[in-house]
């Protein structure tokens, strides 16, 4: 059904286009689909107004190549989509509509209007979310279900990770030009003379290449020793909130926007961690063996009540002799002796068995599971990365693929 509604809204615009003294140009074909003069328009107003860029002639002129490699790229997701019977509802599109109109900070249920008086058509706003919706599906049915990551690798990354413990980490968004693109080093100086902070999202959805998942874009930390040496130095001096210059690497043009930057904390190897909440029960230095017997008891009957740090934390704040809380994860070398006794074997959200001490009677409990060693802790945020970095390369391997075996014609802009 939506099919036949994209199709008659198609028919009506170029009828319309006609209709009012356009001349209708083929600039594309795409197999069978064609991509007309129109439809370049249409996307290319489109573009300009999300980015909140002027409608200038000299600056309509230098995207309309990548405005058009969009284009096409787009009629390829959605036709091999639809080969493969992949298909989005109408409520999924309209959810993303939401989205932009919440990050457009404009009414709910009011773009397409909004943006019918500027002259840009229901259609082209709906094919742009429609052809991402698809191809998200499409990756995830081909590709990224059935990413796997050898533990070697893991292991490998982990060890050059040990290595380079302590160094600064970078969260970035960034507008990619593929230097497979023609007069890519033209395109991305364009886009970089005018991109600003408000608009760099929306811009690099609109021309980045490469894998660009909805809503996804600031979710992006890189440590340095895995960045390229181009891009490490073009963003070392940049303040949180900077936008790097057209940057170069093997692969293509980057422009960085630098969200945050940490230090990593210096990794030690093998390590035993422990997350801990504790309860104290204060007694006095001359021993009181009456109210020593009492809160042992008192601890031995929370035992059988109390599940899970937020319910000892809890109880701690409610019963006036208590003293504590969550103490966060402590290395094994940092816990004495007696305390790792009453820890062996012990469950996670249990309390312990009394333990006492000069300060008084404690009783511990694990917020979660210990950590046997580092790579224990670090070993699915480093898989995370590495599934990341194996799907993109393989949806730009898919997306290349997919481009040979069709037949596409450009004609003269």
């Amino acid at each position: 059904m939506l099919n036949l509604i994209l199709t008659t809204f198609s028919i009506f615009f170029i009828l319309n286009s006609i209709v009012v003294g356009y001349e209708v140009k083929i600039v594309a074909k795409v197999n069978n689909e064609i991509i007309t003069n129109i439809d370049l328009e249409n996307r290319l107003k489109l573009a300009l107004e999300l980015s909140n860029l002027p409608n200038e002639s000299e600056l309509r002129e230098r995207l309309k190549p990548r405005v058009l490699d969009s284009l096409i790229d787009e009629a390829l997701k959605i036709q091999e989509a639809n080969r493969l019977g992949i298909f989005v509802t109408n409520k999924e599109v309209t959810d993303q509509i939401n989205i932009l109109e919440e990050r457009l900070k404009i009414e709910k249920n009011t773009l397409l209007k909004e943006y019918k008086i500027k002259e840009i058509p229901e259609i082209t706003i709906i094919n742009q979310i429609r052809s991402q919706l698809l191809w998200e599906k499409l990756l995830y049915g081909i590709i990224i279900k059935n990413v796997t990551v050898s533990e070697k690798k893991i292991s490998e990354t982990y060890d050059l990770l040990l290595k380079k413990s302590g160094e600064t980490e970078y969260n970035i968004s960034e507008i990619f030009i593929s230097s497979d693109n023609l007069e890519a080093e033209e395109r991305v100086n364009s886009i970089y003379t005018r991109v600003n902070n408000q608009n760099f999202l929306l811009l690099a959805e609109q021309f980045s290449d490469g894998v660009v998942f909805l809503g996804n874009l600031r979710n992006n930390w890189a440590r340095e020793s895995l960045l390229d040496e181009n891009i490490k130095r073009g963003i070392f001096e940049l303040d949180i909130g900077e936008i790097s210059q057209p940057l170069k690497s093997s692969s293509g043009y980057h422009i960085i926007l630098l969200n945050d930057k940490r230090k990593t904390k210096k990794i030690k190897e093998n390590q035993t961690i422990y997350d801990l909440s504790q309860i104290l029960f204060k007694t006095d230095n001359k021993v009181d063996t009456n109210s020593e017997a009492y809160y042992i008891e008192f601890l031995l009957n929370l035992k059988n009540i109390i599940t899970g740090c937020n319910d000892l934390n809890k109880l701690i704040e409610e019963i006036p002799e208590g003293y504590g809380g969550q103490l966060g994860k402590i290395e094994a070398k940092n816990i004495e002796k007696k305390f790792l006794t009453a820890l062996k074997d012990l469950s996670v959200g249990k309390l312990s068995d009394a333990i006492l001490t000069e300060d008084g009677i404690h009783g511990l409990m694990l917020c979660s599971p210990v950590t046997n060693n580092t790579y224990d802790e670090f070993k699915n945020s480093i898989e995370a990365n590495l599934r990341r970095s194996k799907i993109d390369s393989a949806a730009q391997s898919l997306l290349s693929r997919i481009k040979r075996k069709a037949l596409i014609e450009i004609n003269n802009l």
